[in-house]
């Protein structure tokens, strides 16, 4: 068990590898978008960098349980060191969010719910929301479900523009490469503006490492940011003013 010399502050577990440049994008931002004066107001994290995951997007009932099982286990590690709290970079592994909160006694973020309430609080305006992520989050539907209950309408990627998604996310994974990916990503999210989106959630952490708001007409939601903010407000107990213009 690790020892917190600041009492003030917790220390935040990280379930991460999913993919890996994504996690790392995450802690970037973490450190970023921390307010400090000096080096130890930054936030504290202990990451399971783990890119052995079986895939989130083949989910037979053995991947299925081998994913579970993996990613409780990291949590109750990642708990048993020391972290008070746990985020996950990864959105299509939040489908088996409540099977890791179970094996754990301590919070757990939301990154879909934080999402989805970023754009109710701070986007009210906005009706309906265009959705980019993976093709087993959206068969989910967990981001669907809480649009859904914020009153909120949606529009998804048609087949050829969802598979050019996945084609770029697996790029990122698998190459590592992002060079002419930003382009084709932009593309695909036009298609979700021509159909009436007023918003777009980058709702794989993918994605905002090759799709920025600049690209875009209608604000981009990135899922990564804002659970970066948002541990950064966890793990230091504190409200960080949001730049949207």
């Amino acid at each position: 068990m690790i020892e917190e010399e600041n009492k003030n502050k917790l220390i935040a577990g990280v379930l991460g590898g999913m993919g890996p440049l994504a996690t790392v994008d995450f802690m970037s931002m973490v450190t970023e978008f921390c307010p400090i004066e000096k080096e130890e107001d930054h936030v504290r994290l202990l990451v399971d960098q783990n890119p052995h995951i079986p895939s989130r997007q083949i989910m037979t009932p053995e991947i299925s349980t081998k994913i579970a099982s993996t990613l409780s286990q990291s949590a109750v590690n990642l708990e048993n060191i020391g972290a008070n709290f746990l985020v996950m970079p990864c959105n299509t592994a939040h489908k088996f969010y409540d099977l890791i909160s179970d094996a754990i006694e301590i919070p757990f973020l939301h990154i879909v719910d934080e999402t989805v309430s970023e754009i109710s609080n701070y986007f009210s305006d906005k009706k309906t929301v265009g959705i980019l992520a993976t093709t087993a989050c959206l068969k989910s539907e967990i981001y669907q479900a809480g649009l859904k209950k914020n009153d909120k309408d949606f529009i998804l990627p048609d087949k050829e523009n969802q598979e050019e998604c996945m084609r770029i996310i697996f790029s990122i994974k698998d190459e590592g490469d992002l060079t002419g990916l930003s382009q084709s990503m932009k593309k695909v999210a036009e298609s979700l503006i021509k159909n009436g989106a007023d918003i777009i959630i980058a709702g794989c952490t993918e994605i905002p490492l090759v799709l920025k708001q600049e690209d875009l007409s209608v604000p981009v939601i990135s899922s990564t940011k804002i659970l970066a903010i948002r541990t950064i407000e966890q793990a230091n107990i504190i409200n960080i003013a949001r730049d949207y213009k």
